[in-house]
């Protein structure tokens, strides 16, 4: 008897956990990565490709959220304690996946590519050893995809200079305090176009890789259901046109 009352309140209390999680308002961190994700400001809401495609997901399927922002490394430690439901646009690795949800569809995929000044002697040519001795900024607990994550966790970078924002990262480039700068080829072009910088930074080489970028949920508050609700969506939002329609919106 005892054991049977255990089993039904076990099975009550995930059912009431997600009602709960799809009932309540979620909060969703992102961050300053133009044309992707844009704060709001005094003249217009937040905005931006990824921010579009969440907002309409989660209006389809009438759970009421937030989306505030923060710098990455900020964002990822409130979800990491409980402050967050997601966090989005994030990439996948091993050790996220074991801690949080993902959806199972990408919201978009990125170029990842290597920046330099327009008059730098630093030439990359596919290969990451060649980025050994430079001065190489990126963004504080960013993951450019598993050919860099590779690199990283080898120890082959001496110079490694970590900002919170990729603006900053640009800035210091613009400065000479660094020598490049990895980042997404559509953000970094869009940093460099509100900085009026695009004709004093350029891309220098092939594409470095290029990485899927979802959504992250929070084990403690998100369920398997509400993920699999989520997929649905924007699968629907692919075959009615939804996406191609955001995305006209902003040409890469």
């Amino acid at each position: 008897m005892r054991m049977r009352l255990l089993l039904f309140m076990l099975v009550l209390s995930v059912f009431c956990r997600a009602a709960y999680a799809q009932q309540k308002e979620l909060t969703l961190v992102s961050f300053d990565y133009p044309p992707l994700m844009e704060a709001a400001s005094a003249q217009r809401p937040a905005s931006g490709m990824a921010v579009d495609i969440v907002s309409e997901a989660f209006q389809r399927m009438k759970v009421p959220m937030r989306i505030v922002f923060y710098p990455l490394a900020r964002g990822l430690a409130m979800l990491e304690s409980g402050q967050a439901d997601g966090i989005f646009t994030i990439k996948k690795n091993p050790e996220r996946e074991a801690r949080f949800l993902f959806s199972t569809r990408p919201l978009l995929s990125q170029d990842y590519v290597i920046f330099v000044r327009k008059n730098s002697k630093i030439v990359f040519d596919g290969d990451i050893t060649s980025l050994e001795n430079i001065s190489l900024g990126i963004l504080n607990r960013a993951y450019y995809g598993p050919v860099f994550d590779a690199a990283l966790q080898a120890g082959l970078f001496k110079k490694l200079d970590i900002a919170n924002s990729h603006k900053g990262n640009f800035l210091k480039l613009l400065a000479q305090r660094t020598d490049a700068v990895i980042c997404s080829r559509i953000v970094g072009l869009a940093l460099l176009r509100q900085l009026n910088a695009e004709n004093d930074v350029v891309v220098s080489g092939p594409v470095l890789d290029t990485a899927p970028s979802y959504i992250m949920f929070s084990r403690q508050t998100i369920t398997p259901e509400f993920i699999r609700q989520f997929d649905a969506t924007i699968a629907a939002m692919h075959e009615d046109g939804t996406f191609a329609s955001i995305a006209k919106k902003y040409p890469q």
